[in-house]
């Protein structure tokens, strides 16, 4: 392997892990939010995450971002 190779191989590896590195750093602490649904609105909005690949509590942040902008 050429020098060239090996710094680019390093490059590449250290800039996944500075970026993970770095979300780590800057990430806000979280807290909890508690919300009361009727049943049936939390099992479709469940099912409807799930079906979609989305996590329920992403959509949720999703739409308070929006509603705060």
């Amino acid at each position: 392997m050429s020098l060239k190779d090996a710094l680019a191989a390093k490059k590449s590896r250290d800039t996944d892990q500075k970026t993970a590195a770095i979300a780590d750093v800057t990430k806000e602490p979280l807290k909890r939010l508690n919300v009361n649904l009727p049943e049936s609105v939390m099992k479709q909005f469940k099912a409807k995450a799930a079906m979609e690949g989305k996590e329920m509590s992403a959509l949720v942040n999703e739409w308070i971002n929006h509603y705060l902008r």
